[in-house]
């Protein structure tokens, strides 16, 4: 578990604005500045607290924050590629409101682009292969190409159709004779269902991966009629759905963590390309559900 200072974070994003520059988007008041900002208000804080002033809050604390950390990840990730797919993808992230209660149907694109450029990232970071584009990720692990459409429902109305869609999407890619031998991934965010607002993880340093872990199988045990997908509209080589949810973790009031997790379905169909993903994925392929929760979502009708 990284533990990031704010002094670190500071120095980490002294070349963003340069990047920014060299995709050709433009340096701007936006959401990702807005989090720079309150990183910085954050650090002056800690400083009057410290010669013992009065706590005074700062809006959307926690919110800019936890956005803050998302752009670092895509930060480390991307910084020395500046390709006109990933300057588009950036473009659209750094729009919409730093609070997520302020999201609605109209402007949760950008967190929708961010959704897909963090997920990026995490595997980049991790020592995987990675290009944006259509579909919206490609990653090679183990040596085996998967496609991967990203997801990120408004409401839990949304999750069947969002998935029934990516599958459409990638039937049509996955049909293409450059990628025979590639597989796909459905990855679908649950974090705007989970947490519409300010919601954050309060748990001890040892219990925070256990709740949120936890709450993600009861949202999808809660929901596993209303998302039950429609598997013969899966392409044959369609590998796994992967549920993905991210929230804001407070440890004793003192630290806030970036805490992620995700639960991965297999298709029956294509049992081999779940095998390399569950053997290969430096992330989440080891939090594959193999057991009650996939006949508990394969028998709801």
């Amino acid at each position: 578990m990284e533990r990031l200072s704010f002094d670190l974070a500071i120095r980490e994003l002294t070349g963003l604005d340069g990047w920014l520059a060299s995709l050709g988007v433009d340096v701007k008041k936006d959401r990702w500045h807005d989090a720079e900002l309150m990183l910085r208000r954050a650090k002056e804080q800690r400083r009057e607290l410290d010669r013992g002033a009065p706590f005074q809050p700062i809006p959307n604390y926690v919110a800019g924050l936890f956005e803050l950390l998302e752009v670092l990840k895509v930060f480390r990730a991307f910084s020395d590629q500046s390709s006109p797919v990933l300057g588009e993808k950036v473009s659209r992230a750094l729009c919409g409101p730093i609070s997520p209660v302020e999201e609605s149907p109209r402007n949760n694109e950008a967190r929708n682009a961010m959704f897909e450029l963090v997920l990026a990232a995490n595997w980049k970071n991790r020592g995987a292969i990675v290009e944006l584009g259509e579909p919206d990720i490609r990653i090679v692990i183990g040596g085996t190409s998967f496609l991967v459409e990203c997801k990120r429902p408004f409401s839990s109305k949304g999750v069947r159709r969002n998935i029934e869609d990516a599958a459409g999407q990638l039937r049509k890619a996955l049909n293409e004779p450059p990628q025979a031998s590639s597989y796909g991934l459905i990855a679908v965010s649950l974090s705007r269902i989970f947490n519409p607002g300010n919601v954050m993880c309060r748990a001890p340093e040892n219990m925070g991966g256990v709740a949120v872990q936890g709450a993600l199988v009861r949202m999808i045990q809660e929901h596993k009629y209303e998302w039950k997908w429609d598997t013969a509209k899966f392409h044959e080589r369609i590998a796994a759905v992967m549920f993905h949810l991210a929230v804001p973790w407070e440890i004793d009031g003192e630290r806030l963590i970036y805490l992620e997790t995700a639960k991965v379905f297999d298709q029956a169909k294509c049992p081999s390309g779940f095998r390399v993903f569950k053997e290969n994925d430096p992330l989440f392929g080891d939090q594959a559900l193999l057991g009650p929760l996939r006949r508990l979502m394969s028998e709801a009708t």
